[in-house]
């Protein structure tokens, strides 16, 4: 060889390669337990169990569950509305059929009013509006609320006749409701003449006269 031959080194060829990355997996939500308010009530289609709370009446848990008060009492044996303490389970069914009162029971209550209503007024000096109760329905009314609040008739009269005239369906320009001019959300509000009462001595067992004082 007359020269250096060049020695021609060949290159391996490389390949590109590509890497496939898998992306970092996303971190896991982490999802902090939240304590549960304990439920007031459980329900199935037709079964309730209810426990009475602050507050409660038993005609806005009639409301509540689209049944009779009359139907609570009888599957509770209350033997009145106003029977129900806090914590109390009341346990019925939304089927449950009324059982009527029996000509007996219905002549004891008649005779039970007629004795508390002696005594009771209802001509006191206060105006009743036109179109307010019957003299027959004030009566009831009056002695309903002298019975269960001691407080004499005389002054409910002066109260529901300043309030509403003894007109049951009255409202006023800012919503106050009926005899006792209930304000909306209470106890007894839009209600018949058995839920406003219901309504009044409520407020009363929860603040005296106060709710009316001018």
């Amino acid at each position: 060889m007359t020269n250096s031959e060049t020695e021609k080194t060949t290159q391996p060829k490389i390949s590109d390669v590509t890497s496939k990355v898998s992306p970092k997996p996303a971190a896991a939500k982490v999802s902090h337990a939240v304590k549960a308010e304990p439920a007031k009530s459980s329900e199935t289609s037709d079964q309730v169990s209810y426990t009475v709370q602050a507050g409660d009446a038993l005609s806005a848990i009639a409301d509540q569950f689209q049944v009779s008060m009359a139907s609570i009492m009888q599957q509770n044996n209350l033997t009145s509305s106003e029977a129900i303490y806090v914590g109390q389970v009341l346990a019925f069914s939304k089927s449950y059929v009324v059982k009527e009162e029996t000509e007996t029971s219905l002549e004891a209550d008649k005779a039970i009013d007629n004795q508390n209503a002696q005594g009771i007024s209802i001509n006191n000096g206060n105006k009743v509006a036109a179109g307010g109760l019957s003299d027959d329905e004030r009566l009831y009314v009056l002695t309903q609320l002298q019975t269960r609040t001691g407080v004499d008739a005389s002054q409910w009269d002066y109260i529901i006749s300043r309030e509403s005239g003894w007109i049951a369906n009255i409202k006023n320009s800012i919503g106050y409701y009926g005899l006792f001019q209930l304000a909306p959300g209470y106890t007894g509000y839009d209600g018949d003449l058995q839920a406003q009462i219901e309504g009044a001595v409520y407020l009363f067992n929860h603040g005296g006269m106060t709710h009316w004082t001018l």
